[in-house]
């Protein structure tokens, strides 16, 4: 959805989704709901699966992360197609909250040894090139990131732990 939306914002680019004046417009904020809150389910799911594998610190950071994107696409949606801009806050609130929160659990989980590292690196990667480039490409790299990491889990095995002595 972070492609999705940035494509969406580049091509037709008279889109004024902070008024929701129009079908395009609408779209655009549907997308952003989207992407902000399938991050925000994704990143819940990854503290269940892996829980027994992370600290109590990791799976909070996670959640916390999830959590704010979910509070970010909410409060975007609601500040611009309900023309309440004083949900701006709470927008930039939980989106700031995720982005670092969401930045740290990547690190955790690179080394928790749960899964390959570079998983961990790549979501911290990803979504601290979105912070530090959100309006020059950023989307682009939280996007392919989380397409990679997405690509990696469904592949399988997720255990990336040695095996025990003696059971060769």
């Amino acid at each position: 959805m972070f492609i999705v939306g940035d494509t969406l914002k580049r091509v037709v680019s008279d889109i004024d989704d902070v008024a929701c004046a129009s079908a395009s417009a609408y779209l655009v904020n549907a997308v952003d709901l989207l992407k902000y809150g399938l991050t925000g389910v994704a990143m819940v799911l990854l503290v269940g699966v892996f829980r027994a594998d992370l600290s109590r610190t990791g799976r909070e950071f996670g959640r916390v992360g999830g959590l704010g994107f979910v509070v970010a696409g909410v409060a975007n949606g609601i500040e611009h197609c309900a023309h309440l801009e004083s949900f701006g806050w709470l927008y930039v609130t939980g989106l700031l909250i995720g982005l670092v929160a969401t930045t740290t659990f990547g690190v955790m989980l690179a080394r928790s040894g749960a899964l390959p590292s570079w998983i961990g690196w790549v979501v911290s990667a990803g979504v601290l090139g979105f912070l530090l480039a959100a309006q020059q490409g950023g989307a682009f790299l939280v996007g392919s990131a989380m397409v990679a990491v997405g690509v990696q889990l469904s592949r399988g095995p997720f255990r990336h732990a040695p095996p025990e002595a003696g059971t060769h």
